[in-house]
């Protein structure tokens, strides 16, 4: 819609004039450039499952224990010595839920099936079990760029990673935060994972802060019994660096909340969340459930403390139940978040057959399965129409990797590029060129005079790769390529840090290519690559962080509501999908868009319950306040539909010298707007400005509440200038 007025401005008098006009209908979306958030629920469970357990798919020489509610944390600690035991860890939110110590106890040198044995015959232990590992849920395919690839999105039927898929087949992105309210306070997410590159450039603003904490001092200085806990912590080294083990933590952490509009890669469900890094795998692979349960309460104490953690992201599982892993996610939702547990890759009915923590029957927690670009669920997804909330989007689907990864390795010579691998150690160049020489086996005496300035093409072989580069330092050589002297290509080392040149490895088929060609001009390349820190990832490891960015979103855009009320918001508001009927509870796919206007009548649930006191039923075309605009155009110009003072309009001018003005209107967050000038009223009427550009004074004005200035300085001579603005269409 369009509500305007039209401005008069005597230029010669500086005398004003309104026109006041009638909102006219128009059929213009708003620009919106955002990114992606989501949410999440839980769906009532049938089935009950009771303990299982496969065997040797956990930490040896571990166990979780509970002890009667008779002993206290000292005598557990003097139990276990007795026995010859430890009490590595204790959790103390679980052991205060329920009113009895749960700790991890470790026994070096002795099985797990002993500790077992030993410790379920003792009076004092209510319950043992494994310290079981969970296994993550992704797979790997291929890389490629940018938001035109981000189909669980916004898709198109464009063609992703060489799939074609179905328009309309994502969850309303675009739509949503169009009709998003303006974040007002901190959103976080917790995700228990690998850990995250929290110095990604994509990630690296969104991450969440511990601001009682004072980085690097090496003190507990908010006393929550972790130091230097900066931007979240590592359960399973224990350390204060939550840094990524592999790179599926920080995939993860880009689905949620990579950094939108700024230019660069991708952009994240909800890209006004934070990121809380709780790293519980050490190897990149397994996480202990030791690790998990510590970060899971974690998140909760910093919840209790004042952090708006929201949702905790869990993108692992394995079949075996524990116990004190449940009870752990119940400390959760006392805490008031919400548990998004990721079905797994099994291609597995969980209604039958369990997956953990998919399965527990825990309030907060809501299980995702994986949808395609077609609205199906995808091949190597589990379900359950009893355990299985919902789907989510979790193939071919493009996130954040450690930057670390993304290095532009090659060798360019004329049109010819070779790849490379960077030597461990080795100096990094965005590009450095000059003549390539044959430098032998990179002995000193195999050093030409001319390949001072340059760079030296070396043969692997007989003397270490430090000293080759070394040698090559020594007689002057900008940069080295070492190349192997067997088919295919090698991973080197300098073996220790210093000031080396560049140096790379490249296959022997390369290599003799080169050779062949020296002495010649050549380029070689070895540096961080922006384009190259994105890849693609199947799995419900992907979907299950689009429904936790959801649950964000949901709690920036309804911060009142209860958690069982958000769960609730997003499951209801599923876009049922024939492909999904009898494989998740709801039958659907996350649709963040439907969440927000759960009535579809164009008026966000949290507008309509700011003004009129209920989030859905608001006509959008009544006119309560009677200033001649719709429930809708006010909605649509940032105007409060209640006080017919609040109008789409210009609202003042100011004279600029010397013969120019400043105007001056209401405009609402995420808003673009057009302004219009013409000699005469009758040129700004609807029908003429949608064909005559020459009457534009300035197109896409970026919002900025609560007022938006633009300025303008007519023609010399002008007599009468007339003004209009209108919603960017």
């Amino acid at each position: 819609m369009r509500g305007d007025v039209v401005l008069f401005l005597d230029c010669e008098r500086c005398q004003v004039k309104f026109l006041e006009q009638k909102a006219l209908p128009m059929n213009a979306t708003r620009i919106i450039v955002a990114a992606l958030a989501l949410g999440l629920a839980f769906s009532a469970r049938v089935t009950a499952f009771g303990m299982t357990q496969t065997g040797g798919n956990y930490v040896e020489g571990e166990v979780l224990v509970t002890f009667n509610e008779s002993i206290d944390l000292e005598s557990a600690h003097e139990l276990a010595r007795t026995r010859a035991l430890e009490v590595v860890r204790h959790f103390p939110l679980l052991s205060k839920r329920r009113g009895r110590i749960h700790a991890l106890v470790r026994a070096p040198g002795r099985t797990t099936a002993a500790l077992l044995a030993q410790l379920r015959q003792d009076p004092n232990v209510e319950t043992v079990e494994p310290n079981y590992l969970r296994e993550l849920c992704d797979m790997r395919p291929p890389n490629d760029p940018f938001f035109p690839q981000l189909w669980g999105l916004r898709n198109t039927g464009q063609t992703v990673n060489g799939t074609s898929g179905l328009a309309g087949a994502d969850v309303g992105f675009l739509r949503a935060w169009g009709m998003s309210l303006s974040a007002t306070g901190e959103v976080v997410v917790a995700v228990i994972d690998t850990g995250v590159d929290y110095t990604h450039p994509d990630l690296a603003p969104n991450m969440w802060t511990n601001r009682a904490e004072v980085p690097g001092n090496g003190f507990d200085d908010d006393a929550n019994g972790y130091v230097d806990d900066v931007v979240g912590y590592d359960f399973a080294g224990w350390t204060n660096d939550p840094s990524d083990s592999s790179d599926h933590g920080t995939h993860v952490a880009g689905i949620i909340a990579a950094v939108g509009n700024n230019g660069m890669g991708v952009i994240g469900v909800n890209f006004r969340a934070r990121i809380m890094a709780l790293k519980a795998s050490s190897n990149g692979t397994n996480l202990p459930v030791s690790a998990v349960i510590e970060a899971v309460e974690y998140a909760a104490m910093m919840r209790q403390r004042g952090v708006n953690v929201a949702a905790i992201n869990a993108s692992y599982g394995s079949p075996d139940f524990s116990s004190m892993e449940r009870d752990s996610i119940l400390v959760a939702a006392d805490a008031g978040i919400v548990f998004c547990a990721a079905a797994g890759n099994r291609s597995a009915n969980l209604d039958t057959t369990p997956y953990y923590p998919a399965c527990y029957q825990a309030p907060n927690v809501i299980v995702v399965a994986a949808s395609d670009q077609a609205d199906r669920l995808a091949s190597f997804s589990s379900f359950g129409a009893a355990n299985v909330d919902l789907a989510a989007p979790g193939v071919n689907v493009m996130s954040t990797i450690p930057a670390s990864l993304g290095v532009a390795c090659y060798v360019r010579v004329g049109p010819n590029v070779y790849s490379g691998n960077p030597m461990t150690y080795s100096g990094q160049t965005a590009g450095i060129t000059g003549v390539i020489y044959d430098c032998g086996l990179g002995y000193p005496t195999n050093f030409p005079p001319g390949v001072a300035g340059n760079i030296a093409l070396i043969r692997r072989g007989e003397i270490f790769f430090s000293v080759k580069v070394a040698n090559a330092m020594a007689a002057g050589a900008t940069a080295a390529i070492i190349y192997n002297h067997q088919p295919g290509n090698f991973y080197g080392t300098l073996q220790y840090p210093s000031n080396w040149i560049p140096a790379i490895s490249i296959s022997q088929a390369d290599g003799l290519a080169i050779r062949a060609l020296t002495p010649v001009v050549g380029t070689l390349v070895n540096g961080p690559d922006t384009n190259a820190i994105y890849d693609f990832k199947d799995g419900t490891s992907m979907a299950t962080p689009h429904v936790a960015g959801a649950v964000a979103f949901a709690a920036m855009c309804f911060p009142d509501e209860t958690v069982p009320g958000r769960i609730r918001r997003i499951l209801d508001n599923a876009t049922p999908c024939t492909n999904l009927v009898g494989k998740t509870a709801t039958g659907g796919r996350l649709d963040l868009a439907r969440m927000v206007d759960t009535d579809a009548d164009g008026l966000p649930d949290w507008w309509e319950q700011m003004y009129f006191g209920q989030a859905t039923g608001t006509n959008p075309y009544a006119d309560p306040d009677g200033d001649a605009q719709t429930n809708l155009e006010e909605w649509l110009a940032g105007t409060t539909p209640t006080n017919a003072n609040s109008r789409f309009r210009i609202t003042s001018v100011q004279a600029l010298a010397p013969n120019g003005f400043v105007l001056e209107w209401p405009s609402a967050d995420g808003r673009f707007y057009r302004l219009f000038a013409a000699s005469n009223p009758a040129l700004l009427t609807a029908p003429i400005l949608a064909t005559n550009v020459e009457l534009i004074v300035q197109t896409n004005i970026a919002a900025t509440p609560p007022f938006n200035r633009a300025t303008n300085v007519p023609a010399p001579g002008t007599q009468m200038r007339f003004y209009r603005v209108q919603l960017e269409p």
